[in-house]
């Protein structure tokens, strides 16, 4: 997969908590656990956005 590079401010709670990531071993570099984030993120987004459509549907369910 083609990726592209960007740059973007983190904190420095952040930054030490991406070193740690990667000194673990569990990471090879700091790319890798902000991907590993973003793919947590997403799964994220998507469970909250199935919790909301059943929400929705229940209360149209109760509406009627």
């Amino acid at each position: 997969m083609k990726q592209v590079c960007k740059n973007v401010s983190i904190t420095p709670a952040m930054d030490h908590f991406i070193a740690a990531q990667v000194a673990s071993g569990r990471y090879q570099n700091a790319s890798e656990v902000v991907r590993a984030a973003l793919r947590a993120l997403e799964r994220e987004e998507a469970v909250e956005q199935e919790r909301r459509l059943r929400l929705a549907a229940a209360a149209a369910g109760v509406e009627r």
